[in-house]
């Protein structure tokens, strides 16, 4: 079975979602499982797009409990930092 989850993230704050973006990229091309794969990508409205493809849903729920907590904790420090 394949499982998917796409995520849209967006904020008034354009530069806020680009330095979430640059900050998780480097996650993003280092696989945490061989059973998920992710995608992420900065569209040009500055969304930042979060599509994970997973083997099987405990994968999928796996991964997604991962990278919304990094995106959480991305914004919490920028928001500390700024």
């Amino acid at each position: 079975m394949k499982a998917e989850a796409e995520f849209f993230f967006e904020s008034e704050n354009k530069e806020l979602m680009r330095e979430i973006y640059a900050s998780l990229l480097p996650e993003a091309g280092d696989p945490i499982s061989d059973r998920s794969v992710i995608f992420m990508n900065l569209d040009e409205a500055g969304r930042l797009i979060l599509n994970i493809q997973s083997s099987d849903v405990i994968s999928l729920r796996s991964a997604l409990n991962t990278w919304l907590r990094l995106i959480q904790t991305a914004y919490d420090v920028s928001a500390i930092v700024v």
